[in-house]
């Protein structure tokens, strides 16, 4: 089949390129022909590459046109190439594009034909999809969401059923490092007799890394050794304040270590399963997530994970214990996986404020996650097996290969049925 799939450009390294380059990898290897439309790539068109890390690109790429999101180009490309499966992987809000009007914006105007297309969506907070973006989910063939919990959420507040399709990795590519190997890397950071506390994540708004801050100066009197390692780009665009000053308020300037990544230039896989070994506990105080990837990937390297307790943490760490979630502020613990729905549904609920688009963004509690940390800290043994679980949720759940890949099969089959 012609499959097209836009999303973020495979040169750059978001959560969704991430996704999208497995998925046409699968697709191409399964014998499709697979054409990528890549968001944010101006560049001339490209026919089959390799990067410097070996991972090679056997389908062809596209250029944005004069527009973001192909707006202005997808149409024709879907009829020029006679395309039969179209899969979008980027934000609803992306789609609809205009804030505000509630009638919907450019993609709902847009002829996809003579493509059936798939729409593989996030929600990442409370309240409902942003403004108005139900619409596109309704607009496609089919949406899938890439979480339970949106899958719920959009089933729940506009009756609209969906599939789903987690988010996947590579556990032969992100797995845990013999001792001695993972002492040497640890050693060349400096970081052999540290107890370190790491973060994979955008140095942007929704990731809320103040509470990260937070949360670590809570902790550096009572572990004395910690370390919080940020792989993210400390001049990054999109940060809402510069963390390097947060850094220098907190007095935790001989505490933080960046890894040296920036927003347009990110490592290769072998450098970040590096990265991912070098962690002792993973920890994120997101506001919300429409899936996790570096969550998935942190606990394919056995790595314990803290993050907070809303959207998408309760079906990926706290169902497979493969750590703790962590309650919202002023929010009594409630069990999530029966309760999800009161989460999201309880409009004066004071653990969350309203972020743009309307949506709900969940508060991390600082005291609790810094309790969290230090148990991971105290208790080794525990430690250990929730790092166990959680690599054997993800060769049943996540593995992109073996499970995520033929699910898409299953479904485009279907679609096209």
């Amino acid at each position: 089949m012609k499959i097209a799939i836009l999303s973020d450009s495979p040169f750059i390294p978001t959560g969704y390129s991430n996704q999208a380059k497995l998925l046409a990898k699968h697709l191409t290897d399964k014998g499709h022909e697979v054409h990528f439309f890549a968001n944010g790539f101006s560049g001339a068109t490209v026919k089959r590459a390799e990067l410097t890390d070996g991972t090679r690109f056997d389908y062809t790429i596209y250029g944005q046109g004069k527009v973001q999101y192909f707006q202005d180009i997808m149409s024709g490309l879907l009829k020029q190439l006679k395309i039969d499966v179209f899969i979008i992987l980027l934000d609803t809000f992306m789609l609809h594009g205009a804030p505000g009007n509630p009638l919907g914006g450019w993609f709902l105007q847009i002829d996809t034909s003579p493509a059936q297309t798939i729409f593989w969506f996030p929600s990442d907070g409370g309240g409902g999809m942003p403004t108005g973006c139900e619409l596109v989910l309704k607009k496609v063939e089919k949406a899938v969401a890439m979480a339970e919990f949106g899958q719920k959420q959009v089933k729940d507040y506009y009756q609209i059923e969906t599939d789903h399709i987690p988010h996947g990795t590579e556990p032969k590519r992100f797995y845990k490092l013999p001792d001695e190997q993972r002492n040497e890397i640890r050693k060349k950071w400096n970081l052999h007799d540290k107890f370190v506390v790491g973060v994979v994540a955008r140095n942007q708004p929704r990731k809320f890394l103040d509470r990260t801050l937070k949360t670590i100066y809570l902790l550096k009197d009572k572990i004395p050794n910690l370390i919080l390692f940020l792989h993210l780009d400390p001049n990054d665009p999109a940060q809402p304040n510069p963390i390097r000053e947060m850094i220098a308020r907190y007095n935790l300037e001989n505490r933080v270590v960046f890894s040296g990544m920036s927003a347009l230039k990110g490592f290769d896989w072998n450098e970040m399963n590096h990265i991912y070994n070098l962690f002792d506990c993973f920890f994120l105080s997101t506001s919300g997530e429409g899936f996790g990837i570096p969550i998935i990937e942190a606990m394919s390297c056995e790595v314990p994970v803290v993050a907070t307790s809303y959207t998408t943490t309760p079906e990926l760490v706290e169902r497979n214990n493969a750590g703790y979630g962590v309650k919202l502020s002023g929010v009594e613990k409630m069990d999530l996986m029966t309760k999800q729905s009161e989460i999201y549904d309880i409009k004066s609920l004071n653990g969350t404020i309203i972020g743009s688009w309307m949506v709900d963004r969940g508060l991390i509690d600082c005291e609790e996650a810094a309790n969290k940390i230090e148990s991971i800290y105290l208790n080794k043994d525990l430690s250990k097996q929730m790092g166990k679980n959680g690599r054997k949720a993800v060769l049943e759940r996540y593995d992109f290969e073996n499970v995520i890949g033929p699910a898409w099969e299953k479904r485009i089959k279907e679609v096209l049925a």
